[in-house]
């Protein structure tokens, strides 16, 4: 079985991701959609403008993988990261194993 590239070459429009972006802008776009059905305009709102932005994260991510120039300082400044809550885990390490298992405890 053939391994897919997942670096494209500078300057190349083709990533090795473009199947991959051709299912997540639209599935982008119908979850924009579906907040406009939302009861509570706060929550419509507020989907929305996460859509908007998830959106504009996802086109720089295919740019910088098509080899655009980066933006130093650029994710830190205009995009801050989650904010840890109070007795959250602590975050993974890169390359860690993730599992998966039911989201249910034993009782």
């Amino acid at each position: 079985m053939a391994k897919r590239s997942e670096q494209g070459s500078a300057g190349s429009s083709s990533s090795g991701f473009d199947r991959d972006f051709g299912y997540l802008m639209p599935f982008l776009d119908r979850v924009a959609q579906a907040a406009a059905g939302l009861q509570d305009p706060a929550a419509r709102a507020e989907l929305q403008r996460l859509m908007a932005e998830e959106k504009g994260r996802w086109a720089r991510v295919r740019e910088l993988l098509a080899g655009a120039q980066g933006r130093a300082g650029a994710a830190g400044a205009s995009a801050p990261g989650p904010r840890a809550r109070p007795g959250a885990p602590a975050p993974r390490q890169p390359g860690a194993q993730l599992t998966v298992g039911s989201l249910k405890s034993p009782r």
